[in-house]
């Protein structure tokens, strides 16, 4: 397994600042870029050291790459953490009544049907708004959660590890719910 924190030249850390990273990245990148004149770098070089900035610049990427160097690699399989599972309920909610809105959109022709749906699709968007919000803000307080244990990891990475975990797994569900929604209104704009 490649270290992608020795590769773009960052200490291995739950947290990265993120325009010091980006600003390795620029710098590596250009030195390696095979079709830069007098470059005997391969392409292979180039291409690791994006991948190695697509991996450090997402926390839950970012913790589920320092958990495998630490011997810690999460499940796939793990549950909903439980300060979460309302959320699920919410999110499958609503993507279904979007899903739901958009068939009934598609399945209209006339200008006038597609009108008389306008306050539901509208009804629709904010909803979902408000729980983007919300779930948007519990990624945020993830992130300011993980700056605090970057914090403190010099004092025993080791006895983090547990609480690193349970952060992958609310990074992981938050970014894809939040990523479903946003597709979800974006079907709703079309």
């Amino acid at each position: 397994m490649i270290d992608y924190f020795a590769l773009l030249q960052q200490p291995r850390r739950p947290w990265l600042d993120p325009e010091q990273l980006k600003q390795k990245h620029q710098q590596l990148t250009l030195a390696a870029h095979p079709d830069r004149p007098g470059s005997n770098r391969p392409a292979l070089n180039f291409t690791a050291i994006n991948e190695a900035y697509r991996v450090l610049s997402d926390p839950k990427l970012r913790l589920q790459h320092l958990l495998s160097l630490e011997d810690r690699n999460p499940v796939a399989t793990q549950s909903i953490p439980p300060e979460l599972a309302e959320f699920f309920t919410k999110t499958g909610t609503a993507i279904r009544e979007v899903d739901r809105l958009v068939e009934k959109l598609r399945g209209t022709n006339s200008v006038l049907s597609k009108s008389l749906l306008r306050s539901e699709v509208l009804e629709a968007q904010k909803r979902s708004n408000e729980l983007l919000d919300e779930l948007q803000n519990l990624y945020d307080n993830a992130t300011r959660e993980l700056q605090r244990l970057d914090a403190i990891w010099n004092d025993g990475p080791q006895e983090l590890s547990d609480d690193l975990t349970k952060l992958y797994y609310r990074f992981a569900y938050l970014g894809r719910w939040i990523e479903q929604l946003r597709e979800a209104q974006f079907q709703l704009s079309v």
